[in-house]
């Protein structure tokens, strides 16, 4: 039963919290959490499906994983995603587990999941094209498939920050249409989907780049999306206008004035198609630098989504109460200062902290229709350790 199931969640997260975090699979950072998810934000039910999936993915493959939810709706449900990191040995992870026919027998009856570990499996190649370019690997389930036997993902490649200013730069991109994106669709990229690549890094704005390149797997015919970072209100439209995309009530402009005055960080979602750019954009807004739990400005931007009418109260109070820390030290108090991502430490001696946040809120825009907003909830390994290394993910 349901009250059955929640005890032995409590149970299991007790027992790991006298555990190191360090090295749990996915399920048991999900049960590691489980107490402190609001129903508002995941229901019990939906959140046991997500746990029955993450089942399926063994060994250390992730260290930060999270939930998309949709800010209108009063059900407590949540898409699951999770971050493979190129560091630690997590892709390597991934491919052996990947290979083990025990686990994925189900999983390679479907395409999908073979164009997934071919991908995988090149990119954990010393010798190949994506293996200092591909800095980390995205899954994200839909809510449907959570609860689906054979699931299949929307994925996404972390880049390098890529853009195209001259001809020699045009050698940086040809990997994703060359190699990356063949691999995992299992078909080549069109010529016309390729030329407004090329076109769409080519217009892109002073100090702008790609920095994450999505393919939606699950999703019949969308093509290839764009994540475009370190792009400021003010370059948005221009850019969207020179790749032909227009919005005949302006009311993007109005919106990204308003945003402007609540947010820090952009990023622009853009979905490319054989007709070029999808006049559904998406506009992904947080804080620079990343505070973490420690950010105290969402409740402010939040209380703006509610007077527009795109996020209820509940969910609000959701996110807010979802935030916090779990010490594998509890003698330790947590900061920016002496803790850093897990990725980003040599080896594993370290003190953990798994910290909860609220990651980023994405507005989906479409020119004649209501404004979507989408809560990102993340959860995420850090260490206590003396230096800071730079490395990707």
């Amino acid at each position: 039963s349901e009250f059955q199931n929640h005890n032995r969640f409590i149970v299991e997260t007790v027992q790991l919290r006298k555990q190191s975090l360090k090295g749990l699979n996915a399920e048991q950072y999900l049960s590691c959490i489980e107490p402190n998810v609001p129903r508002e934000l995941i229901s019990p039910k939906n959140f046991e499906g997500i746990r029955k999936f993450a089942s399926h993915f063994c060994g250390n493959i992730t260290n930060f994983f999270g939930f998309e939810t949709k800010l209108d709706s009063s059900q407590g449900l949540a898409d699951y995603l999770f971050a493979v990191s190129s560091c630690k040995g997590e892709r390597e992870a991934l491919v052996e587990m990947l290979k083990d026919e025990s686990i994925t027998a189900a999983l390679m009856d479907r395409a999908e999941w073979q164009h997934i570990r071919n991908f995988v499996t090149e990119w954990a190649n010393p010798d190949s094209l994506l293996y200092n370019r591909v800095l980390g690997f995205w899954f994200e389930f839909d809510k449907v498939e959570v609860s689906s036997e054979i699931p299949i993902p929307c994925v996404f490649i972390q880049t390098p920050f890529l853009r195209i200013d001259k001809p020699g730069d045009m050698k940086e991109f040809t990997w994703l249409t060359t190699s990356a994106l063949p691999l995992l669709t299992g078909c080549c990229v069109s010529e016309k989907i390729e030329r407004w690549m090329i076109q769409i890094l080519q217009k892109l704005p002073k100090g702008c780049g790609l920095m994450d390149v999505g393919v939606m797997l699950s999703r019949a015919g969308t093509g290839v999306r764009f994540c475009i970072v370190r792009i400021s209100p003010k370059q948005i439209i221009p850019y969207l206008t020179s790749l032909g995309w227009s919005d005949k009530d302006d009311k993007l402009s109005i919106l990204l004035k308003e945003l402007e005055t609540q947010v820090t960080r952009f990023v622009l979602h853009i979905n490319i198609t054989e007709e070029g750019v999808d006049h559904k954009i998406g506009i992904e807004c947080s804080y620079s630098p990343d505070q973490y739990h420690l950010e105290r400005r969402w409740g402010s931007f939040l209380d703006y989504l509610i007077k527009k009418g795109v996020c209820l109260p509940e969910k609000m109070q959701a996110l807010l109460s979802f935030s916090g820390v779990e010490h594998e030290d509890s003698s330790k108090e947590f900061d920016l200062n002496t803790y850093q991502v897990s990725a980003k430490i040599q080896g594993n001696i370290f003190s953990g902290a798994l910290v909860r946040f609220i990651s980023h809120v994405k507005l989906v825009y479409k020119p004649g229709c209501p404004i979507q907003a989408k809560a990102y909830s993340g959860v995420r390994l850090f260490g206590r350790a003396s230096t800071r290394p730079e490395e990707p993910l």
